[in-house]
Formats: C-alpha cells, sequence, structure tokens
C-alpha cells in the first residue's frame, strides 16, 4: 500500500510537471504571435483609445485645449482630419502653436459644444495689372474633410482700387459672393492728384461680402469693372474672415494692419445622415444626440448634448446635468 502511495503521488508531481511545462510553452508561443484586434489586451487597448482617453494622449498644447474628438498622438483622435499637431516656436518663451494635420492650418481655438474650429485665416495678395487674375484660400484644408467655412459668421473683404472680387466655391466652382471696391480721384488744393478712402469698408477702397454657402476652399477671381486706371498699382488684399472682424484703410486703399485676421470653420464628426432614431455610434455619452448639418454647402452630422445637458457628448459620460 505505501509503495502503490508513492508511485501515484510520483505521477502527480510528474503530470504537474507536464502542465506548468505546457502552459510555459504555449505563453512563449502567444507572445511570439503578432496582435490581433480580437484579443484581450488589444480590445482593452482599443477601448482605452476609441474616445481619446489615453494616458498617453496630449490634452493641451499652449494655452489651447484638445477635446476628443482630435487628438495629436495616433490613436487619441477620431479619424483622419482630426489630428493635430503642436509645434514649440523658435523662441521658447513664446507658447507652442497648434495646426490642423500636418501643421498649415494654425488653430486658435476648438470648440465642441458648436462644432467650430477658429483658425488664422491670412490674406491672399495679389497684384493686379490690368488683366484678370486670381488666388485660392483654404490651403491645407482637405477637400473631403470634415471642416468647412462657417456661413454664419464668415463674410469676404477685398481691398484694394477698381477691382471687382468674386469667390467661387464646390464641385461646381459655383459663385458664393462678391464685392466692388473703387478709389475715386481726388484733386488737392495743390492740383496734385491721388486716391482717397473712407476709413471703413463701405466700397471706396475697401468691400465687403457676406458668404452664404461654407466650402473647405474658394477660389478667388479679380476683375477690372471700370474703365478708370486709378489704383492699378494698389495691391489687392482678399480676406476671408469672421464678421466680427473690423478693416481698416488708409488713404491710400490700403489694410491698417490691426488684429489676427481670423476664420470660423464648421466640423462635422461623419458625411452621413443622422439614423431615424437620433442616435450615433459616435455619440458615446448618455444624454446625446445625432444631430444633421444644417449648411448649404455640405451633408454629414454631429453629436450634441440633449437639453439640460453640456460637455463633450463623443465620451463616455461627457455630457454633465446643469442647474
Amino acid at each position: 500500500f505505501l509503495i502503490r502511495k508513492a508511485h501515484m503521488k510520483t505521477n502527480v508531481v510528474a503530470a504537474t510537471k507536464t502542465v506548468v511545462a505546457l502552459a510555459a510553452v504555449v505563453a512563449t508561443l502567444l507572445l511570439l504571435l503578432p496582435p490581433f484586434a480580437g484579443g484581450g489586451a488589444a480590445l482593452a487597448a482599443t477601448a482605452a483609445t476609441a474616445t481619446g482617453l489615453g494616458s498617453n494622449c496630449t490634452r493641451r498644447c499652449g494655452n489651447i485645449s484638445i477635446p476628443y474628438p482630435f487628438g495629436i498622438e495616433l490613436g487619441c483622435y477620431h479619424d483622419t482630419g482630426f489630428n493635430l499637431s503642436c509645434k514649440q516656436q523658435h523662441s521658447h518663451r513664446q507658447p507652442p502653436k497648434l495646426f490642423l494635420g500636418d501643421g498649415t492650418v494654425q488653430v486658435l481655438d476648438i470648440s465642441v459644444e458648436h462644432s467650430t474650429v477658429p483658425i488664422y485665416s491670412p490674406g491672399v495678395q495679389l497684384q493686379y495689372d490690368g488683366i484678370s487674375t486670381g488666388g485660392t484660400w483654404g490651403l491645407g484644408l482637405p477637400e473631403t474633410g470634415p471642416y468647412f467655412l462657417s456661413e454664419s459668421a464668415s463674410m469676404l473683404v477685398a481691398t484694394g482700387c477698381s477691382i471687382q472680387v468674386s469667390i467661387r466655391g464646390g464641385r461646381k466652382v459655383s459663385l458664393v459672393s462678391s464685392c466692388t471696391a473703387i478709389c475715386p480721384v481726388i484733386l488737392s488744393d495743390d492740383g496734385c492728384s491721388g486716391t482717397i478712402g473712407n476709413g471703413s469698408c463701405t466700397g471706396i477702397g475697401c468691400c465687403q461680402a457676406s458668404i452664404v454657402v461654407g466650402y473647405s476652399s474658394y477660389r478667388i477671381q479679380i476683375d477690372r469693372p471700370v474703365s478708370s486706371a486709378s489704383g492699378w498699382n494698389v495691391p489687392t488684399s482678399v480676406f476671408i474672415v469672421d464678421q466680427s472682424y473690423f478693416i481698416s484703410i488708409n488713404s491710400n486703399g490700403e489694410r491698417i494692419p490691426g488684429s489676427l485676421t481670423t476664420a470660423t470653420l464648421d466640423w462635422i464628426i461623419s458625411t452621413s445622415t443622422c439614423p431615424t432614431n437620433m442616435t450615433a455610434p459616435e455619440c458615446l455619452s448618455n444624454h446625446s444626440y445625432c444631430q444633421n448639418s444644417s449648411s448649404l454647402g455640405h451633408g454629414g452630422y454631429t453629436c450634441q448634448c440633449a437639453d439640460g445637458y453640456q460637455g463633450n457628448p463623443f465620451v463616455q459620460g461627457g455630457c454633465q446635468g446643469t442647474l
């Protein structure tokens, strides 16, 4: 009996060692296998980055907050187009600047609540020499991306003399807005002639017009509407800016340098339309819903917090109740 018991104990120990050895081999083989989306660790990593809340996600660049669906590192933003880059300036005393994508368009702020991104919008400088000429606004914005000029907040502004400025956009290059600026010849007391502006943007040395359809870029066209030669040598600057921006001009029809010229972009999270139940996979927070874009230039939808709630509808628990 003692011999048989000892023999059984030996077999149990041997079997245990065999199981441990097999487990070690299996673990080693699993480590050698490439990761796949169905694995538990991969699922955990995906869950951590699907809402851009991973521990390695940068959420501030200088004084600008970076909420999801935007992000800098791979896995920290929703999709292509929402990736940003934060660039340190040559002088370390200056805060870093935030840019869309590869760093062409400077971001000044991000609003999830209003689905907008204010950007730096420099003027397009053109030298009109008597023949039709043109340029492009929106270089650096992807044509099929999530960004479009805000129709409710934007206007066309042009400074120059004896010019008619038009902007066209969309696949059909449709006319979107146009304005005309002239510089009448004024004779001074000594008989010398010159052009004069009125210090504001009312058609003398400067003109402005609303933009009613938002696109990601615009083709600028400059023509000469009148036969007067006045103002041929005055450089023309064309701006697409927020309606709240004020541009002053001097007596030569030239723009007086002022504050940073800004424009506002609307953005959408998807190019589709909202499902009939007003829920969408991107609207992850409770008390959030899908809202179709009201823009004339494009479709798509975004996510909003329900009435009585505010915050970020794109992350779980992002919409918080308000008093």
